[in-house]
């Protein structure tokens, strides 16, 4: 067999290893001087003594050679040092079974080595070495004006891989996120979705399967994609996709992670995240049911005449319009699941769970009732009405609230005696809620024209 006849992620025996590259194989670091080659090789099977970091983003972290005490770059480590200079290439087979050896293909130094702390076979704390690897296949060599003009953080300037990676956001019955403190690598420290790399030929549900199963040792079932983010860090480019997961089966068994923590929605963005995941920690958040907070807003109506709009201000409104439907449908749905979980808590709180079973988001089943939310209010003598609650997303500018009404709501609001109009004013993660006087809404003037029907007859 020959060299050249290893495939990159195929798998192969040690007598396949000794007839390539004519060495002894005995240890982790084989110097084959037949070949000119090095042969490393990294055992995940079983007991380990060395704590080898399999390629955090395409960086792997090698562990050198030595059993027992402190290690020293001598011998196989002294080899992978001085491989470069020799123009000898590095082989890594990764051994994922006993007899197994799968091929990694020729990698290299991208960092200067480090010392690390870890245990010896006696278990007795010691200095290893540490050595920061990149697959050669992988990089393409800058130029040397670029290599004169970029700086890659002390790594050997390559151009960065855009590596693809996919995190799960695992939520238990209290609504608490399972979030990771990396234990290793660049970013250290930082908090994560746990999750990892996509291996050749899987789909993101199948990598993080799998990478849950290794990490976590528990059985997720993969949901909906939340967000997906692209970040550039000085040594890797990461394409992140974060899918919320469902816990299936296991009990957690942390091999990865400096730490694990449960954590409520309102402690989430405490935490330091690293940069690729916080745009999807934003969103995860914004994703969440929104509750009103506090006692409703009450404000003085006093008379006021309508303010007269300017072009610009009309130019913005249509052009919001065409821009941002969406945006405001999914806001406006948010707005009235939190005016749902009011009224539910109201009534529940006045005594009348009955009542709160009832109260329903009628815009969900029939969007030409003319209203969002249908409730009850409680009279003084027990006996209760039924309300229809028409939800507004509003702002605060100055001294003034403001929000949208159409015509026919504003008809609704006229006519029907039971007809609510609640402002949600978004604050941090939840709302503050106002509702209007409608009283004073129509002893005064607070209306502005925004936007007009035009009907044209054209002759033919």
């Amino acid at each position: 067999m020959d060299i050249s006849d290893f495939k990159l992620g195929e798998k192969y025996k040690r007598d396949d290893l000794m007839s390539a590259f004519k060495g002894a194989f005995q240890g982790g670091i084989n110097i084959c001087k037949r070949t000119n080659t090095i042969v490393i090789t990294s055992k995940h099977t079983g007991n380990r003594i060395y704590d080898d970091k399999l390629f955090d983003g395409d960086v792997m972290y090698y562990t050198g050679e030595g059993q027992i005490g402190d290690q020293k770059m001598w011998k196989g480590n002294k080899a992978i040092l001085e491989a470069k200079e020799k123009g000898r290439n590095i082989h890594l087979f990764v051994r994922f079974k006993p007899t197994e050896y799968t091929y990694f293909g020729v990698v290299e130094l991208v960092d200067k080595p480090y010392f690390a702390d870890e245990k010896d076979t006696a278990g007795n704390m010691r200095k290893v070495i540490k050595f920061p690897m990149m697959q050669v296949a992988s990089v393409r060599r800058l130029t040397e004006y670029e290599m004169s003009h970029i700086v890659t953080g002390g790594i050997t300037p390559i151009e960065k891989p855009i590596i693809q990676v996919v995190g799960a956001a695992i939520i238990n019955d209290n609504g608490e996120l399972l979030c990771a403190q990396r234990g290793y690598g660049s970013l250290i420290g930082k908090w994560e979705f746990p999750g990892g790399k996509i291996e050749k030929g899987e789909t993101d549900q199948q990598a993080l399967v799998r990478e849950i199963k290794e990490e976590l040792n528990i059985n997720i079932e993969v949901e909906e994609l939340i967000d997906e983010n692209y970040n550039e860090y000085p040594d890797r480019n990461i394409n992140l996709k974060v899918y919320k997961c469902k816990f299936v089966s296991g009990e957690i068994n942390d091999t990865e992670h400096q730490a694990l923590k449960w954590t409520k929605p309102e402690e989430i963005e405490k935490l330091d995240w690293a940069e690729a995941d916080k745009p999807i920690v934003e969103t995860y958040l914004d994703s969440l049911p929104k509750r009103i907070d506090g006692a409703p807003l009450e404000f003085d109506y006093f008379e006021a005449e309508a303010v007269k709009t300017n072009n610009k201000e009309l130019v913005r409104a249509v052009q919001d319009y065409e821009k941002s439907q969406k945006s405001k449908q999914k806001s406006g749905e948010n707005a009235e699941l939190a005016v749902l979980h009011y009224e539910r808590d109201k009534l529940n709180n006045l005594g009348h769970p009955e009542l709160a079973e009832l109260v329903t988001q009628i815009s969900k089943d029939n969007s030409a009732a003319g209203y969002d939310v249908k409730s009850y209010d409680i009279n003084e003598d027990g006996s209760f009405v039924e309300i229809h609650i028409e939800v507004k997303s509003a702002k605060i500018v100055g001294k003034y609230i403001e929000f949208f009404i159409s015509e026919n709501e504003l008809n609704k609001f006229k006519t029907d005696t039971h007809h609510k109009i609640y402002c949600l004013i978004k604050s941090g993660r939840s709302y503050k809620l106002h509702e209007v006087n409608k009283y004073d809404f129509f002893r005064n003037n607070y209306l502005s024209p925004m936007t007009y029907r035009v009907r044209i007859r054209v002759a033919e």
